[in-house]
């Protein structure tokens, strides 16, 4: 058999202008002007040198005052062994994740998937297993869980270690719900798995979903590596300042590659983030509203155009079957691009199946003039009286 060719997101990027750009995951937002200020301050009073791999003790305080005041989890920053590492981005945390725990060993991820969680433990010698949603409404078989699971536990080459849970979901944006929480808590503690609680969209949650932090349920904070990023919900992509905590025993050996590959993370860009990050109360709800906003607007025009829009939960991603009468995403946005300067992610760069190829995956985390110019841009295309 032959692996299934997946599109290359920053491929597609680079294919189309900043007004059709609904293509890659990275909040183009302006950056907040107090963060914008405290970086230029501190960069400009020459505070650009090392710091510690764990990262800077202003950062990891507010960090940890983060995780205590909004995941309701209590984390000590002082605590030796470390609970808690500053890392480039998430991507770094699962980087040193991988090395430190995942090594001839599979993690498990649900189907469409995140591509880097694959590739980062693949890269490092695990391997990734596929545990697919149903196709339309991307419910989790919970048996089918627990079945899966337990066959891969038990062979001999590349056993099952972790389960990689992403909530609200890259690229779907799906809010896994308690009962479906729950489920894989009780698969972890029934046949010893960590959980790799990926955590980058929490706040994007909207409507009467609510994220859970799978760390606060009974048996599993000692079980469970959360991590997290300040890419999206401050729009510092660039930037690469991410987290990741836990009980001591998960956390502490994870510091050695972040060392080793990364050294540390960027320190003027850690300080000026401590000052501002739990200075505004509203900061997190302000973002949840606007984001609302963005994303009824996006179903709106969607909807009209045919796309059958899933009802995720979130707002930082839309994942949507296209219209009826294209069978092919892929074919759908190279013609999107062709002739209208417009794109997103077909959902073959998500699975390793042929389930999603009809499905699309539209990043809205842009300005809202760009937002307009690319619904523009899908209205001129795919109009009644368009021909793509």
């Amino acid at each position: 058999m032959t692996a299934k060719q997946q599109p290359d997101i920053r491929a597609i990027t680079r294919l189309v202008p900043p007004g059709g750009n609904l293509v890659q995951g990275q909040s183009e937002l302006a950056i907040d002007p107090a963060l914008a200020e405290a970086a230029d301050r501190i960069i400009s009073a020459s505070g650009n040198h090392y710091s510690p791999a764990e990262g800077t003790d202003e950062l990891r305080r507010a960090v940890a005052q983060k995780i205590t005041v909004l995941n309701g989890i209590p984390v000590d920053p002082d605590a030796k062994p470390l609970e808690l590492l500053i890392t480039p981005g998430a991507t770094g945390a699962l980087v040193a994740i991988a090395r430190a725990h995942l090594q001839k060993a599979s993690a498990l991820v649900f189907e469409p998937y995140y591509p880097y969680h694959k590739r980062i433990v693949e890269e490092l010698g695990g391997r990734i297993e596929t545990m697919p949603l149903e196709a339309e409404t991307l419910a989790l078989d919970t048996e089918a869980l627990r079945a899966r699971c337990r066959e891969l536990k038990g062979r001999t080459q590349f056993p099952l270690r972790a389960i990689i849970l992403c909530t609200p979901a890259n690229p779907t944006g799906k809010v896994f719900n308690e009962t479906e929480t729950k489920a894989i808590a009780d698969v972890c503690r029934e046949i010893d798995l960590l959980c790799v609680s990926d955590e980058v969209y929490e706040h994007y949650v909207v409507g009467e979903r609510r994220h859970i932090s799978i760390a606060k349920l009974e048996g599993m904070r000692e079980r469970t590596i959360t991590v997290n990023s300040f890419s999206k919900s401050w729009n510092i992509s660039g930037w690469r300042l991410g987290y990741v905590y836990g009980n001591s025993s998960l956390v502490a050996p994870l510091n050695n590659p972040n060392n080793v590959f990364y050294v540390c993370s960027p320190t003027p860009l850690q300080r000026a983030l401590a000052e501002v990050l739990m200075a505004n109360p509203s900061y997190y709800a302000t973002l949840r509203e606007r984001f609302m906003r963005k994303r009824e607007r996006a179903v709106e025009v969607l909807s009209e155009l045919g796309f059958k829009i899933y009802d995720s939960g979130s707002a930082f991603y839309i994942w949507a079957r296209i219209p009826e009468g294209y069978h092919d995403a892929m074919q759908l946005n190279e013609a999107l691009i062709r002739e209208a300067g417009v794109a997103a992610v077909p959902g073959s760069a998500f699975t390793d199946r042929d389930d999603w190829d009809s499905y699309m995956r539209l990043c809205i985390a842009r300005e809202d003039e760009i937002l307009e110019s690319a619904f523009g841009r899908l209205q001129k295309a795919l109009s009644p009286a368009a021909k793509i």
